[in-house]
């Protein structure tokens, strides 16, 4: 493994954004170091709110930060596996009168490139060549070169994107009951050699709620996107009601985007994503996941974060039966 340095060190500045990130000293010691091998520099955290990264994203912040965004742009925001696929590859066909053809011909990562997985990891010590080659086209310069409309996907915080996206262009943000987020979360840093995390699920748990994972505090984002839900730009959706009612959904999607469908595409659009139901970010909770033990904890720490607020999640798909 690659010897440490501090090449991709914040250096404690503070960003445009008025945030300032600085290492977590815990993500340098065992056992996290042991249980995350690829983040052997570590991840850091930004105050205010929290938001925890690897530190590769600090240096390029403000390249993010300063995005020209257009008016007739699409940005997706979600937790990571929560949705952002499905979404994307939806509000794409939507936005480009459902060209089917370009999307079997196009990967998705091309057509709708994620801005913030190019800085999560070491990808220049640990990626294979292949993957180094597609990560090319999800820097900030090549989105910047990107013909209109463009669908981005982004899992960071509103304060940490363009400060007048909210204002210039439609954002749709996508809510995944925490617990079946964690759970999909888990069996993502189980297959993916990047982010690997090599304990099991209980130990996962303590480090998505004392927010050492990448993409944590779970509800920060979250909360601050649920209390900008009446703004005319901004459709929140739930996972849960896309897999619930997917027509009804695309149908929202639509009309908040000023497009219109016929009824033969609409049944295009339920046929062409119906694989992506087996994509990986599928998992449901389910009572073996977690202990009962865990599973309380996991609520109390769900009630604590929600205390004050009317945001409501679907903890059990039966709930819909």
């Amino acid at each position: 493994m690659p010897s440490f340095d501090s090449h991709h060190q914040p250096d404690g500045r503070l960003l445009q954004s008025g945030v300032k990130f600085t290492v977590i000293p815990e993500t340098l010691q065992s056992p996290f170091k042991d249980h995350f091998p690829a983040y052997y520099k570590g991840l850091v955290r930004g105050e205010p709110g929290g938001f925890v990264i690897h530190p590769k994203f600090v240096n390029n912040a403000e390249k993010i930060y300063n995005m020209k965004v257009r008016s007739d742009d699409v940005w997706i925001r979600t937790f990571p596996r929560s949705g952002t696929t499905w979404t994307s590859e939806l509000v794409w066909l939507i936005m480009n009168d459902c060209n089917f053809e370009e999307a079997a011909r196009v990967p998705l990562t091309v057509r709708s490139p994620n801005i913030d997985t190019h800085y999560f990891t070491n990808w220049d010590d640990l990626a294979p060549s292949e993957i180094m080659n597609a990560r090319k086209c999800r820097s900030v310069e090549k989105l910047e070169q990107m013909p209109s409309p463009r669908v981005l996907q982004s899992h960071l915080p509103f304060q940490l994107l363009p400060p007048r996206l909210l204002n210039t262009a439609k954002v749709i943000y996508v809510a995944r009951n925490p617990k079946d987020a964690i759970v999909s979360f888990f069996y993502f840093h189980k297959l993916v050699k990047l982010c690997y995390f090599s304990g099991e699920m209980e130990q996962f748990v303590d480090y998505f709620i004392n927010n050492q994972v990448c993409w944590t505090p779970y509800f920060f984002s979250l909360l601050d996107a649920w209390g900008k839900r009446n703004h005319p730009n901004l459709l929140i959706l739930f996972y849960e009601d896309l897999k619930k009612d997917l027509r009804s959904q695309i149908e929202k999607m639509a009309t908040f985007l000023d497009k219109s469908l016929t009824g033969k595409q609409v049944e295009q659009l339920l046929d062409h994503v119906s694989y992506l139901n087996c994509a990986g970010e599928m998992a449901d909770c389910q009572t073996s996941h977690f202990t009962p033990e865990v599973s309380r904890k996991i609520d109390k720490w769900i009630e604590k974060n929600l205390e004050g607020s009317d945001l409501k999640f679907v903890t059990d798909l039966e709930e819909y039966n």
